[in-house]
């Protein structure tokens, strides 16, 4: 007889986050730390702009982002298309975050109007459109992504 084995809980939002004044789960601490590792320190002059992690998100309260279980990278400046090296550097860091998914315990990467979902596939190029959950506007910089790279973990 198959025995059905419960998800662990949620971790919780336990930890400093470097980023502000509230909270990271373990794992998405270790996703910030992946991510600095790989890109640099945020700077204005890098690929990676700016990087920014628990917000309270009062007009979301289902985002990953009170719970301390998402980041968003900026490539670019927020509300700007980016172009050439900034969309490439968005790119990587999609990338990356979509390949090192099992080892930093990506849920799912939301970017350039695109989700990609683990265990999701791909529909049409990478991930699937994205219509911005009845929340944002999907063709708006911000609201679809394009400004910025969403990672939410698992736990």
């Amino acid at each position: 007889m198959w025995e059905v084995v419960a998800p662990p809980p949620p971790e919780p939002c336990s930890e400093p986050d470097p980023t502000s004044e509230g909270c990271l789960t373990p794992t998405a601490l270790r996703l910030h730390d992946a991510a600095v590792a790989r890109f640099g320190a945020p700077d204005p002059d890098g690929p990676l702009r700016s990087l920014t992690c628990w917000s309270e998100h009062a007009w979301n309260p289902s985002s990953d982002h009170p719970a301390g279980r998402a980041c968003d990278l900026f490539p670019t400046r927020s509300g700007r298309f980016p172009v050439g090296d900034e969309l490439g550097a968005g790119w990587a860091m999609a990338t990356f975050l979509r390949d090192n998914a099992d080892e930093l315990g990506v849920r799912y990467v939301i970017w350039q109007g695109r989700i990609w979902t683990r265990g999701g596939g791909d529909r049409d190029g990478w991930g699937r459109p994205y219509d911005g959950g009845g929340v944002y506007d999907p063709t708006d910089a911000t609201g679809g992504h394009f400004d910025h790279v969403h990672v939410s973990v698992r736990r």
